[in-house]
């Protein structure tokens, strides 16, 4: 039972809670110890609360999910945890997530409430809508990068949440994408918008989506005039390989997209974002 406990909880998605350290390295504040600590019970505080409304996410959908070949085998889809347990596991979850956040500021505690309600209009009525489905998931992610900048009182900068938007509208289009392929006319029974969707529709919105998001990140960093311009300017061709390499992959290889967090079996891409990222620590912070 604590077995398929922790699996509903989906630990493994925790990654995505990462975007609130965004505020600290961008603002550069990572050696800040207050700020850094945080940060750190903002993220965990993130956590708790995103696995309770997975947990609720996997109730609501546990007839739907059985028409996906991977999440079928969820716990709570095949039939390995009851309604019951389930809903008090997320109840729980929910309640260290806010007693966490609470620890944290008023305004990080608000978001909070903000995002989990937000979740929860997601897996009542916008995941059902078509284009909405999308735009209120990468508001979801966006709101968790405003977050990291309320937990340690910084300024937020516009181009951080919309760079946030943007990244999340961009993966979440390509998880479309491959779950239509993956599942064909059964998609339909998995998720009412792909009544509405179609491949050629989806396919011009990643490429919109994944222009928009490499143009926002370039404007960032030409506007962020005291840094080491010569030097973080060398991320910008190493981003549009990532954005477009992640293109490619959800079109030839839609397993990996479908679960964002196999990317990271991609070679190509871990050098990418390990490069990334070590030109920026070094611009910013050198």
């Amino acid at each position: 039972m604590l077995t398929e406990l922790i699996e509903v909880a989906r630990p493994k998605q925790w990654y995505k809670n990462l975007i609130v350290f965004a505020a600290i390295f961008f603002s550069v504040n990572i050696f800040n110890f207050d700020m850094f600590y945080a940060t750190t019970l903002a993220f965990i505080a993130l956590c708790f609360l995103s696995s309770g409304s997975y947990v609720i996410n996997d109730i609501i959908d546990a007839d739907t999910d059985k028409y996906h070949d991977n999440k079928k085998k969820r716990p709570i889809a095949a039939g390995k945890i009851s309604s019951k347990i389930a809903i008090l596991w997320a109840v729980l979850l929910l309640l260290i997530g806010f007693i966490v956040s609470s620890y944290i500021n008023r305004s990080f505690f608000l978001i909070s409430a903000i995002l989990v309600l937000l979740m929860q209009s997601y897996n009542l009525i916008f995941k059902n809508i078509p284009f909405a489905d999308v735009s209120v998931l990468s508001t979801n992610f966006m709101l968790r990068a405003f977050a990291g900048a309320v937990a340690i009182d910084v300024p937020s900068s516009p181009w951080l949440i919309l760079g946030a938007y943007l990244l999340a509208l961009f993966l979440s289009i390509a998880k479309r994408i491959s779950d239509m392929r993956a599942l064909g006319k059964k998609a339909i029974y998995y998720k009412k918008v792909f009544s509405v969707y179609t491949p050629e529709i989806l396919d011009k919105f990643l490429i919109m989506s994944a222009t928009l998001l490499f143009i926002t990140y370039c404007l960032y960093l030409f506007l962020r005039a005291h840094l080491n311009l010569l030097l973080v300017m060398a991320t910008i061709p190493i981003t549009f390989f990532l954005i477009f390499r992640y293109y490619y992959i959800s079109i030839h290889n839609g397993d990996l997209t479908r679960d964002p967090e196999k990317v990271f079996s991609d070679i190509q891409m871990v050098i990418g974002m390990l490069l990334w990222l070590v030109i920026l620590f070094i611009g910013f912070y050198v």
